[in-house]
């Protein structure tokens, strides 16, 4: 029997704002979606999220380099957690999206001929497998997203796209990369580097990569102040 949008505990607030996600919620049993594009830069980011479970997830793989979005690009191949509680998914990460109320995790590259050049991430708020028709079916959104999702990253990019609602915005973290540049500066030391320090402060501190790279574009956080 074919499987059937949305499930209960969906925290999807407003159909008009999937964008892009909107086939991934109208035809998936998912309770959450996001795409993200790799920039020129090397760096992944968001292009869509459906609600603000979805972008945090995004958040924190980004800021602990690794999860499912993460081996999806690295490893072009989708990655299915359907029991987060149960998976070997690190704690770092798993923890902070049980407290979200997210049970499972699915990850599909978006690929562009033999270039990986973004994901599609899907979520859940209860714990199960993808049907193999849902399977497909995901695949083959992740598939027909690729392109449109490629555009909307340069659309976004070119004209600086901005709302009010900071945790479902789309675009590509230009705080990250504005502040990744200047601990660069800052320290002399390469943007690989820098944003692995970025990175490692925000872990240390608790706090999101996002507020962090604000308040080092706000300089109240010097990194020379740090090292």
């Amino acid at each position: 029997m074919t499987e059937r949008h949305p499930p209960q505990g969906t925290h999807v607030r407003n159909p008009d704002s999937w964008g892009l996600c909107g086939p991934f919620m109208a035809e998936l049993p998912v309770s959450g979606a996001l795409l993200s594009i790799v920039d020129s830069h090397g760096h992944r980011a968001t292009v869509r999220a459906t609600d603000p479970v979805a972008a945090r997830w995004d958040e924190l793989e980004l800021e602990l380099g690794d999860g499912p979005l993460h081996d999806a690009m690295v490893d072009s191949r989708p990655q299915l957690v359907p029991d987060v509680a149960a998976s070997r998914i690190t704690p770092l990460l798993g923890s902070p999206l049980a407290r979200l109320g997210v049970r499972a995790l699915f990850a599909f590259p978006l690929i562009m001929g033999s270039a990986t050049v973004g994901v599609a991430g899907l979520y859940r708020t209860r714990p199960g497998a993808l049907s193999a028709e849902s399977l497909a079916r995901a695949i083959a959104l992740a598939r027909s997203a690729t392109i449109p999702a490629v555009r909307e990253a340069l659309r976004l990019a070119e004209n600086e796209v901005e709302t009010d609602d900071r945790e479902t915005r789309p675009g590509l973290r230009r705080e990250v990369h504005q502040a990744t540049g200047m601990i660069s500066a800052q320290l002399d030391v390469s943007t690989t580097e820098a944003f692995a320090r970025l990175r490692a402060y925000a872990i240390a501190t608790n706090r999101s990569i996002t507020a962090v790279s604000l308040d080092v574009v706000a300089r109240t956080i010097d990194f020379l102040d740090l090292d």
